[in-house]
């Protein structure tokens, strides 16, 4: 993992760009690559919890393919509908649960929280983890 992509996250802006980032990074889709998307995720508004919390997959759908992110509607779709299960989970969790779980260290713990959203497995946590600096063996 290159310095610039490997950095701690400090606040919880950081650690959802941090998620997303990693939700992304699949596919052949390296950290780097992605992590370069983060100013055109961040101008769609799906780096912000409390957003996803209420879009459903079609206004997912449109912002992505607005801020210029459109994979083709297969992927496009795929990804929203990952985002739009996070805020699911984020909104019965609560944003400050999740946000605190995420930030916490405990790579169990935060296993058990992004496990339950629907596109979240083994290659998204291990991208979450590395880019956190969490060893998964704790």
């Amino acid at each position: 993992m290159s310095e610039q992509v490997h950095r701690l996250p400090n606040n919880l802006d950081e650690i959802w760009e941090e998620l997303i980032v990693s939700i992304l990074a699949v596919n052949n889709r390296s950290l780097e690559k992605t992590y370069a998307l983060l100013p055109l995720l961040r101008k769609a508004g799906i780096v912000d919890p409390a957003n996803l919390t209420r879009w459903d997959v079609e206004e997912v759908v449109a912002r992505l393919k607005t801020a210029g992110l459109d994979w083709g509607s297969y992927m496009t779709r795929l990804f929203a509908r990952r985002f739009v299960s996070l805020g699911e989970v984020t909104k019965s969790n609560g944003i400050a649960t999740c946000g605190k779980i995420l930030l916490g260290n405990d790579p169990d713990t935060i296993r058990n929280l992004l496990l339950l959203v629907n596109g979240i497995g083994p290659k998204v946590m291990q991208n979450f983890f590395l880019l956190r600096g969490i060893s998964e063996k704790a």
